[in-house]
């Protein structure tokens, strides 16, 4: 007895795969087929696409102008602050500068020539210009054709929205306007409209914002060539339509440095104007003052006493005064930051000459923080929890920086009262001065003081002045797009070729993969060896279906050849009472009436008596080419009384009988194990040298358990490519566990390359036209016992 597992071991084996393969080359060829017209059909409508590029230096400006804390990017090229640089990336494609570029290059409209298989962008080479009512609906994103009928009429349709289905006729220069669209197209000047009769043009409006969010998907800037050299570039299908974009966005960026430097030094010249203006009408009302006393008293000069008092005086009160501006400015940059979400064109505490480090330190990230917080608003919305935090950290270092000014402000007002009580002191010195004195003193200290006051804010103002005049952008084109390398990215047709051989292969060779893999029929001997230890006794050939009488009809084929073998292995002795043979399966359909059949006529032609015995109560099936009478049979003579000579049936073929299975019982099993089948297997054992048991299949009926008792030897059938390997495995688990009597396994209805002529061409006495082949099996001898030998 063999040893059997419980669960189903299933191995892809490479060698079925690759036969499955071979089997189905034509799959394959259909598949390549395919592939090249898909992929041949596709090149055609590859569209070319472009690469362009333009590059800036970001050069450092850092000196010693008013600017020097926000007229250059950074340091120096050689040690940019990578954060800077992300900003300027930042501020090159944020929405609302790409929005401009579009606005101003009017990419509204795109317009399209016929070519062979597709439609063609021609930009500025269309010989007419579609103007769009601002104040109608639109059909946006779908190719409108236009065809020109004459010179003052076209025609336009559209197969791509439900609004232009229908052709309809326009005058060029008029409105042509219905609810779904309204638009005006006019023929450019240097067109010959009769040139133009007849051709097919297309045009399609777009939207505003898409077209911002397209050319920002697509502007790619980078650094290249060390950290001060900014590349942009940017690809589409028509090179003159980037080119100009890359100009344009490039000239808008320098453009919009310039801008805000010079928004800066605008807003410090508007702040040194009013205090000029405050500062101008208090000196000339002192001057005048100082005029009047003088020409009133006659007074000239003071003695060395009251001049030291009003130094020192005066260099106080200019000192307060200083604050007193200063403290001005304080709180001027506190409300800005306050009451301002941008502040980029904050005037600078360096610029007005103030020594700010953690003001300047707090703005700097300030800045960055809000520019973040702005390009990513140009992607997303306010609710995104990245932005938030941004917003977060936004109104923290606001507070930070609101308290950093408010500690300097308190600084500041403690340098006033210090100031004011040494004043306060001076001025009870002053007070002991004669009265005369005492005047003139307090006019000229106020006269001086604002005196030096106003001449700082003149210098200043025109140092801003001078800088606003000479102001130049931070940054400098290096090559205009057009001037560099254009580079063509258009998706190769070889490529093409070879996704379409990779997918064609791919999915075939997948598909029949899976056909393996997810096959859960015994395909090979493989999956019956990796399942039990049961034997195979023997593989029986596929046979085109001619009957239950092959081994009689053809004694000398193949065919017959393979039940000899398994007669011969099975090697039964009947003078050792070794006579019956059980032949069962897991299920239906598996051959086993057509093996049986052909079993019994292997041993009849032996010379032997023997007879097939049909036990299948179940379904007994009608034995094609032996002209048997289903009527009579087992259930005859067990139940009918029939003697055994009535219900045997006798054949053509000498030596060979048949007993069928007769009437379907009611009861087969009580049959089965009655005395009376007892009998009947004596009588036969007797009658006849070998016995082959024709039995339902064990994994549907339990009759071959029951005739186990009866029998010598179980042959177990398996057929090829339709028995289930868990229902295999299941019944002969079952047969080993119930000890089915000498069991073997026969692999039935498979595929063997070895046919009859192989017989013919078999030793000494084969025929001289097989010459040929003993020629060649005796070189292949000669070839493998050389390669054994070195």
């Amino acid at each position: 007895m063999g040893r059997t597992v419980n669960s189903v071991k299933s191995e892809i084996s490479i060698n079925r795969v690759l036969k499955k393969y071979l089997k189905n080359w034509y799959i394959f060829a259909l598949s390549l087929t395919i592939a090249t017209l898909f992929a041949w059909n596709k090149n055609k409508y590859i569209e070319p696409e472009y690469s362009l590029k333009t590059s800036i230096l970001i050069e450092d400006k850092t000196n010693s102008s008013i600017l020097n804390e926000k007229a250059a990017i950074s340091s120096s090229p050689l040690f940019l602050n990578q954060k800077l640089i992300d900003n300027q990336i930042a501020l090159l494609k944020s929405h609302a500068q790409i929005r401009k570029i579009i606005e101003k290059l009017d990419f509204e409209v795109s317009y399209f020539a016929k070519g062979k298989h597709i439609w063609n962008e021609i930009y500025k080479d269309s010989p007419f210009t579609v103007a769009l009512d601002s104040g109608h609906k639109q059909v946006r994103y779908k190719k409108i054709n236009l065809k020109v009928l004459s010179e003052s009429t076209y025609e336009i349709y559209s197969d791509e929205t439900s609004a232009l289905e229908n052709p309809k006729t326009w005058r060029f220069g008029e409105l042509a306007s219905s609810k779904d669209y309204g638009f005006v197209v006019t023929l450019k000047e240097d067109v010959v409209a009769k040139d133009l009769i007849q051709n097919e043009y297309a045009f399609q409006i777009n939207d505003i914002n898409g077209l911002v969010r397209h050319y920002l998907d697509k502007t790619n800037a980078y650094i290249e060539r060390g950290p001060s050299i900014m590349i942009i570039s940017t690809t589409g299908t028509n090179k003159q339509k980037e080119m100009d974009y890359l100009n344009q966005l490039t000239t808008e960026f320098l453009q919009s440095n310039l801008d805000k430097k010079n928004q800066m030094l605008t807003n410090m010249l508007r702040f040194i104007d009013i205090q000029l203006q405050a500062f101008g009408e208090e000196l000339n009302n002192t001057e005048q003052r100082l005029e009047d006393f003088r020409k009133s008293n006659q007074f000239m000069q003071l003695d060395q006493k009251v001049g030291a008092l009003l130094k020192n005086l005066d260099s106080e009160s200019k000192d307060k005064k200083n604050f007193l501006l200063d403290l001005e400015y304080y709180n001027y940059l506190i409300n800005y930051v306050k009451e301002r979400e941008d502040i980029d064109d904050i005037v600078m505490p360096s610029s007005m000459g103030y020594n700010l480090p953690m003001f300047n330190e707090l703005q700097g990230r300030l800045s960055l923080k809000i520019q973040e917080r702005d390009k990513l608003l140009s992607n997303s919305n306010k609710n995104n929890p990245y932005i938030k935090t941004l917003e977060y950290e936004i109104e923290v270092l606001k507070e930070s920086l609101i308290e950093s000014m408010r500690t300097v402000i308190e600084t500041t007002e403690e340098k006033i009262n210090s100031t004011d009580e040494r004043m306060l002191s001076m001025n009870q010195e002053f007070m002991m001065l004669p009265g005369m004195e005492r005047q003139y003193f307090s006019i000229m200290r106020n006269f001086k003081i604002i005196d030096n006051l106003y001449d700082f804010l003149l210098k200043r103002k025109s140092e801003v002045q001078l800088q606003l005049a000479a102001n130049m952008p931070d940054h400098e084109i290096i090559d205009y797009a057009g001037e560099t390398g254009i580079t063509n990215v258009s998706k190769s047709p070889k490529t093409a070729y070879m996704n379409a051989y990779i997918w064609a292969i791919l999915l075939p060779a997948i598909f029949l993969f899976l056909l393996v893999y997810l096959n859960n029929r015994i395909l090979a001997t493989e999956d019956i060896t990796s399942n039990t230890d049961v034997s195979i006794i023997g593989n029986i050939a596929n046979y085109p279906p001619q009957g239950h009488d092959v081994v009689i009809r053809s004694p000398g084929s193949y065919f017959t050849e393979l039940f000899r073998i398994i007669r011969i292995k099975l090697d039964l002795l009947p003078e050792k009472a070794q006579q019956v043979v059980v032949v069962t399966s897991s299920t239906l359909e598996e051959g086993k009436t057509f093996f049986a059949s052909n079993l019994a006529s292997v041993y009849a032609l032996t010379g032997k008596k023997s007879l097939l015995l049909g036990f299948d109560f179940r379904s007994p099936e009608e034995l094609d080419g032996f002209n048997l009478d289903q009527e009579i049979g087992i259930t005859s003579h067990l139940v009918g009384g029939y003697p055994l000579e009535q219900v045997i049936q006798r054949t053509f073929t000498k030596n060979l009988d048949i007993l069928l299975a007769g009437p379907v019982p009611p009861n087969p099993d009580e049959l089965i194990e009655s005395d009376k089948t007892k009998k009947m297997f004596e009588e036969l054992r007797s009658r006849y040298d070998y016995i082959i048991m024709d039995t339902p299949p064990i994994g549907l009926f339990g009759d071959a358990y029951l005739l186990n008792k009866y029998s010598d030897a179980t042959l177990f059938l398996v057929r090829n490519n339709f028995t289930r390997k868990q229902e295999f495995v299941t019944a002969i688990h079952e047969a080993v566990n119930n000890h089915m009597k000498n069991l073997w396994i026969v692999f039935n209805d498979v595929k063997l390359k070895v046919s009859d002529n192989d017989l013919k061409a078999y030793g000494d006495s084969a025929p001289k036209r097989f010459i040929l082949v003993r020629v060649y099996k005796k070189a292949r001898r000669l070839l493998i016992d050389f390669l054994r030998k070195i």
